[in-house]
């Protein structure tokens, strides 16, 4: 028999845009299986406390996807810049013990990358309002020179919006504030098609959510990241 490995993604239940990344991404990795799990998160937060994580749902995510014997589990949402990176550390140990395998989450992953590619400064797509951006970039550790923030009220709403209009934005930001980096930040903003032209045309690091989550699995299973290079730069930080 031949082990196929495996990647795991645990996502909000009104997600629709990590599994069209994964769709992205995951084809030039075919020898690597990706699997998904679902936890209850719709509209204006529902289904998860303001204050912090339901460890419970995510045990139990972690739990199943640990069934189908994946080599890493990652929270792919980013709410955990806003709580605080410690709640992020705390949940990973919950997924990992559940899981039976290591365990990771968007915003620790874009710590990790945000270090790797020396980005202080960064600028912020947010699906939300202004204020969501402010609690992100402090929860990473980075200070925000621009912001754009599209106002949404749920979540689900977010993977309505064309990624023509994320390239729209980031260009706004760029060259009003002169970032680091921009972050695409939520994981269901449709960011993936947007990060190759804009790093072309930007001449910085342009990162989405969703696909933070996607890399930092692979990364984690020591896949040849490289093989996706030509969907942004995040492709060629092996860090």
């Amino acid at each position: 028999m031949t082990h196929r490995p495996a990647i795991g993604s645990i996502v909000p239940s009104s997600n629709r845009v990590v599994e069209r990344t994964l769709a992205g991404i995951m084809p030039h990795f075919p020898a690597i299986d990706s699997c998904v799990a679902r936890i209850t998160f719709y509209g204006a937060g529902n289904g998860q406390p303001a204050d912090g994580y339901c460890d419970e749902a995510y045990r139990h995510a972690a739990w199943n996807l640990g069934h189908a014997g994946v080599g890493v589990v990652c929270w792919n949402g980013t709410r955990g810049a806003g709580l605080g990176l410690d709640a992020d550390r705390g949940l990973a140990t919950v997924m990992a013990e559940a899981a039976g395998c290591p365990a990771t989450t968007a915003s620790l992953a874009a710590v990790r990358l945000l270090n790797a590619f020396g980005a202080a400064r960064i600028g912020i797509v947010a699906p939300g309002d202004a204020g969501q951006a402010r609690e992100a970039a402090a929860g990473l550790g980075r200070d925000l020179t621009g912001v754009r923030a599209l106002g949404l009220a749920d979540n689900h709403a977010a993977s309505r919006v064309p990624a023509s209009r994320i390239v729209a934005l980031a260009r706004e930001i760029a060259a009003e504030a002169k970032p680091d980096a921009i972050l695409v930040w939520s994981t269901n903003l449709p960011g993936l098609d947007a990060v190759a032209p804009l790093e072309s045309e930007l001449g910085i690091p342009v990162i989405d959510s969703a696909t933070l989550g996607v890399w930092a699995c692979l990364r984690e299973i020591g896949a040849d990241i490289a093989r996706a290079a030509h969907l942004g730069r995040i492709f060629t930080i092996g860090a």
